[in-house]
């Protein structure tokens, strides 16, 4: 998750992320990769999952917890919404 967490911080200092689920179902901007948490519940992991194919929009399981990653508390999911980012965070997370 190294290269990950990076990508993650540079996604949360240039704003171009969004937190959890009510905020990404809220969003009207694209969202270009899901990160989803590993101590996510299955109910949030089931919708992730549907959300990622209904969408069209990659989804990410990290290994490391998303709290320690991106110092957000209880953040189970985020949604990436610069393409570059979400690029590299998906080639390097699978």
């Amino acid at each position: 998750m190294g290269n990950i967490g990076s990508y993650l911080g540079f996604a949360v200092r240039s704003g171009k992320i969004i937190y959890g689920i009510d905020n990404i179902k809220k969003s009207r901007k694209r969202k270009y990769a899901l990160v989803l948490c590993p101590t996510a519940s299955d109910n949030l992991s089931e919708y992730a999952a549907e959300y990622s194919e209904k969408y069209g929009v990659p989804l990410v399981k990290s290994d490391r917890p998303l709290e320690d990653v991106i110092y957000k508390r209880n953040c189970k999911l985020v949604a990436l919404l610069d393409a570059n980012m979400a690029k590299a965070v998906t080639e390097n997370g699978r």
